[in-house]
């Protein structure tokens, strides 16, 4: 079984965004060499998270707005009592998500539809931020 790692990194412009990050994941699988196997995507972060949606944008904004509205930031959670950044919001909103996702690699790229798009969510940002991508398979 062969593996393949590549880091990419992220810096959003604001402290929440959502970004395509679809065309790097795929440029990974290319470089990969890894003709069938699986693609994981892994943010280094816990205030950050990848996601599977549709790839018309305004689903991932509408899911932006749905989770702001669960966890809205200055809520008065007990990590920001201990944490200076006052973040909270921001790991609940990414564990709301799903961390990271496994996405399946078939002839040598990602096998999901057209209307599939990759997104990484940050809720903390302004700051770099890495994700890791690895793939394992033949």
């Amino acid at each position: 079984m062969k593996h393949h790692r590549v880091v990419i990194t992220q810096t959003t412009k604001q402290r929440e965004e959502i970004v395509n990050i679809t065309r790097e994941v795929e440029k990974a699988v290319r470089g990969s060499g890894i003709r069938e196997g699986l693609c994981l995507v892994f943010p280094h972060h816990t205030s950050s998270a990848v996601f599977l949606t549709d790839s018309d944008e305004s689903v991932a904004l509408d899911l932006a707005d749905v989770l702001q509205k669960c966890a809205p930031a200055g809520a008065g959670y007990r990590h920001d009592e201990n944490d200076y950044k006052k973040n909270a919001d921001g790991h609940i909103k990414a564990a709301m998500l799903g961390h990271h996702i496994c996405l399946p690699v078939s002839d040598g790229q990602l096998d999901f539809s057209a209307y599939q798009t990759v997104y990484y969510a940050e809720f903390d940002g302004q700051r770099p931020k890495e994700i890791l991508i690895k793939i394992i398979g033949a």
